[in-house]
C-alpha cells in the first residue's frame, strides 16, 4: 500500500516527494523490515525519535515523527505519533474493524471474565466471535498470546484483519485505561461499551486517583461508543450514566438488568435475573458476587446485540470458571487451591470475602505485588490480604527491575496477620500447600492465567496453574 493511502484523513506535513509503496508498519525498531513504515513513539523510558537512523538502515523508507529530523528520507510530520499509528494502522489494514461489530469492556476489575462470559454466550448461539485480552486473543478455535490488555494499534488492527478473513461477526475486547490514554483505539467506534467497576490501580502512570477515573470516563462519549452498558452500583459508573444515555445493570440499585435472591454457595450460585422486563432463575457454577455482576453485564450487552432473552439465560449454567479467574484445584485430602488474577485492593476484597465465607478452616493466602507499579496500593493490599487471611506468604509477583526485598517489605510492614517470606513463588505455593489440610483454603493471587514472571527485563516461563498441578501429583 503506498504511502499516500496509508496516511489518508491524518493531519499531517509531508517532507519529501517520494509515494513509496509500504509494506509494514513498526514502532519498535527489532521488527523493522524493509519497506517499513517506523512510528517514533515517546515512551515513559525511551523516545523513538532516537532510534529513526537505525530503522532507516534497517530498511524504513518514510519516518512518521512529531519533529523535523536530519535525513532525506521521507517525512510525515504529525503532533501525535501515537494518534498517527491508529489512524495509519486502520488504513493499512483496510478498516477491518469497520466490518464486524465491536464491543469494549472498560474497568479496573472483571474485564476478562466479563468478556469470555459474554464470548461463551454469542459463541454458543451460533455468532462467530472473536477476543482480544489478558489472557491471548481468541478467534476460529484457536488462541494466540497477547502481552498486553489492549494491544497497540498495529497489533490490534492486524488482528482485526485476521478475524474478519476468518468470519468473525462481533470482537470483544478488553480495553484498558493505558489504551485509552494512548490513543491506542483512536478511529475505533464500539456498538456497546461496557463499564465493570473503579478502583485503585495504575497510580504509578496516572498519579491520582481523579485523573485514572477521568480517562475511563472519556471513553463513555457518542464519538467512541454507541450503547453504553453501566453498572450503576458504582460511583463512577453513575457518573457516567449521568453523562450519557444508558443500559444499566446493578445488585443494589434500579437497572433494565437486576439480580435478585441471590445465594452464594461454594460450588455455585443461584438468582432471579430480570432483563428488560423478562425473568429467569439462574443456576451457575460461576461463584461469587463479582461474578452476579460479570454475568449482568455480559447478558445485558448479549441482548442489545439482538440475541433473545432465552437464549442467553439457556447458556449461564453450562458457563465454566474462566482461566486464572477463582479457578479452583481441589486436592485429594479435600484441601482447596484457588488461583485469581485480583492485584488490587479491591480485587483482594472482592475474592478474599467470598473464600472467606465458604471456607470451614483456615484460609491460606500467597500473594505479592508487581514491581515498578503502583507503590501506593501495597499497602492497602496488605490490610486487605489482613482482615480474611490466617496466614500470608508474600512472594514474588512480576518484580521487573525492582528489588523483591523492598517490594515485600511495603507490604508486610502493612499487614497485620501471622505470615512468612518466602520470595521464590513455586516455593511458596509449595509451602502454602504443605501446611494445610481438609476445610482448608490456599489462594494464590496476583498472576492468574499468566505465563511468565518478569524478572530484570526478562520473562521467565511461570505459571501458578502448572506449579500447583505438578505438586499435588507429586511430579
Amino acid at each position: 500500500m503506498y504511502i499516500q493511502q496509508i496516511i489518508n484523513g491524518l493531519a499531517c506535513r509531508v517532507i519529501g516527494n517520494d509515494n513509496p509503496n509500504i509494506i509494514a508498519l513498526s514502532c519498535d525498531t527489532s521488527t523493522v523490515k524493509q519497506g517499513c513504515l517506523f512510528f517514533c513513539l515517546k515512551g515513559q523510558k525511551y523516545d523513538g525519535h532516537r532510534f529513526f537512523r537505525k530503522a532507516i538502515g534497517d530498511g524504513a523508507v518514510a519516518i512518521v515523527t512529531e519533529k523535523l529530523l536530519d535525513t532525506s528520507v521521507l517525512q510525515i510530520l504529525v503532533d501525535d505519533c501515537r494518534l498517527a499509528m491508529s489512524v495509519c494502522a486502520k488504513n493499512f489494514y483496510e478498516h477491518a474493524c469497520d466490518k464486524m461489530k465491536l464491543v469494549a469492556i472498560v474497568g479496573t476489575n472483571g474485564k476478562t471474565s466479563t468478556s469470555h462470559i459474554l464470548y461463551e454466550i454469542l459463541q454458543q448461539n451460533g455468532l462467530p466471535c472473536g477476543l482480544i485480552g489478558t489472557n491471548g486473543v481468541f478467534f476460529n478455535n484457536q488462541r494466540l498470546p497477547s502481552d498486553l490488555t489492549t494491544p497497540d494499534p498495529i497489533a490490534l488492527h492486524g488482528l482485526f484483519k485476521q478475524m474478519y478473513q476468518n468470519n468473525v461477526k462481533v470482537v470483544i475486547m478488553e480495553v484498558s485505561a493505558h489504551a485509552i490514554a494512548l490513543n491506542k483505539i483512536y478511529g475505533l467506534r464500539f456498538d456497546c461499551g461496557i463499564f465493570t467497576n473503579f478502583s485503585q490501580d495504575h497510580l504509578d502512570f496516572f498519579q491520582t486517583m481523579e485523573k485514572y477515573g477521568n480517562v475511563k470516563k472519556s471513553f463513555f462519549h457518542e464519538e467512541f461508543v454507541q450503547n453504553a452498558i453501566v453498572n450503576v452500583d458504582d460511583n463512577l459508573g453513575k457518573q457516567i450514566y449521568d453523562q450519557m444515555p444508558s443500559v444499566c445493570y446493578a445488585l443494589d440499585s434500579v437497572a433494565d438488568c437486576n439480580a435478585e435472591n441471590v445465594r452464594y454457595a461454594d460450588d455455585q450460585t443461584a438468582f432471579k435475573i430480570t432483563l428488560f422486563g423478562q425473568s429467569a432463575i439462574i443456576n451457575t457454577k460461576l461463584t461469587g458476587k463479582f461474578n452476579v455482576y460479570n454475568l449482568l453485564s455480559a447478558s445485558c450487552c448479549a441482548s442489545v446485540l439482538g440475541l433473545e432473552f432465552d437464549k442467553i439465560v439457556n447458556v449461564i449454567p453450562n458457563l465454566s470458571s474462566v482461566e486464572g479467574r477463582n479457578q479452583t484445584v481441589v486436592r485429594n485430602d479435600g484441601a482447596k487451591i484457588v488461583i485469581d488474577f485480583a492485584h488490587t485492593p479491591d480485587g483482594l476484597e472482592n475474592i478474599l470475602s467470598y473464600l472467606r465465607q465458604n471456607t470451614e478452616g483456615q484460609l491460606v493466602v500467597v500473594f505479592g505485588c508487581g514491581g515498578n507499579r503502583d507503590k501506593f496500593k501495597r499497602p492497602l493490599m496488605a490490610e486487605t490480604v489482613s482482615k480474611y487471611a490466617d496466614f500470608v506468604i508474600v512472594t514474588n509477583d512480576n518484580p521487573r527491575y525492582e528489588d523483591p526485598k523492598v517490594i515485600a517489605n511495603d507490604v508486610t510492614c502493612r499487614l497485620d496477620c501471622n505470615y512468612k517470606v518466602i520470595l521464590n513463588r513455586a516455593q511458596a505455593t509449595e509451602y502454602a500447600l504443605s501446611i494445610v489440610k481438609s476445610g482448608d483454603t490456599v489462594a494464590i493471587l496476583g498472576k492468574g492465567a499468566e505465563k511468565y514472571q518478569e524478572i530484570k527485563g526478562r520473562k521467565l516461563p511461570y505459571s501458578d496453574m502448572e506449579v500447583v498441578l505438578r505438586l499435588i501429583s507429586g511430579t
